[in-house]
């Protein structure tokens, strides 16, 4: 159940800014198979060229030695249009008995990771020029997640890489209903994963919905297909 509560998590996946930059806090309730599997909470700010965001996840609604795990997140890095360049990203995670530490710096769009959740290079591992231009997980599910204008949504591809493995997600399709926006694309596994892994899924489908709030587009709904099954974050 640990591994769901991660997996689902991650794949669901503040340095100084100048001014006018566009703040986006939000409070979400994660599901997974039907079930609460926690709370998590996401604050972030962007300008034209930087941007900072910072995540709290924690399980509830679990028993046994899931309930009450956390997970701390933060990036930070450089944006130029569209386009987000992370220079940090840092993943701390206390599940009351131990912690453990995950970071990534950048230098020329690829990431060096460092921590107890990164293991030994293997056959499957990622090559520096496989992973060159992701990002780090938090910044790319804040590109999503983020407040944004209405031509800014659905229109995504983007590279993801957590120090072992590496993702693309994809958005795009808009369909509108009124004052809602909902995208679809999806979620698939490009590299660092091992045959057995890819046997059980290499591309799972995805849907974000978008509602207009004043001047911007801001997400409401995520929901994604996992090996586990049907995953979603909901705001609050």
């Amino acid at each position: 159940m640990f591994r769901l509560c991660h997996a689902v998590f991650l794949a669901l996946l503040i340095f100084a800014l100048p001014a006018h930059a566009q703040q986006t806090t939000g409070n979400y309730t994660v599901r997974a198979l039907g079930v609460k599997v926690g709370d998590m909470v996401i604050n972030g700010s962007v300008s034209a060229s930087a941007y900072t965001v910072s995540a709290q996840f924690e399980t509830s609604g679990l028993v046994g030695a899931v309930k009450g795990v956390r997970f701390l997140l933060s990036a930070t890095g450089k944006r130029k249009g569209a386009q987000f360049y992370p220079k940090q990203y840092r993943e701390d995670m206390n599940t009351g008995e131990r912690e453990s530490r995950t970071q990534l710096a950048y230098s020329n769009g690829i990431a060096s990771a460092t921590g107890s959740q990164i293991g030994d290079p293997g056959p499957y591992s990622v090559t520096d020029a496989q992973q060159k231009g992701a990002v780090d997980p938090l910044t790319g599910w804040f590109m999503v997640l983020r407040d944004q204008r209405s031509d800014e949504i659905c229109n995504l591809t983007q590279k993801i890489f957590d120090g072992e493995r590496l993702t693309q997600i994809q958005l795009g399709n808009p369909r509108s209903e009124g004052s809602v926006v909902v995208c679809s694309g999806a979620f698939q596994r490009i590299g660092g994963y091992a045959p057995d892994d890819l046997r059980s899924g290499k591309s799972f489908g995805l849907t974000v919905t978008y509602e207009a709030t004043g001047d911007v587009m801001r997400l409401t709904k995520v929901r994604a297909e996992t090996i586990y099954g049907p995953a979603t974050i909901v705001r609050r």
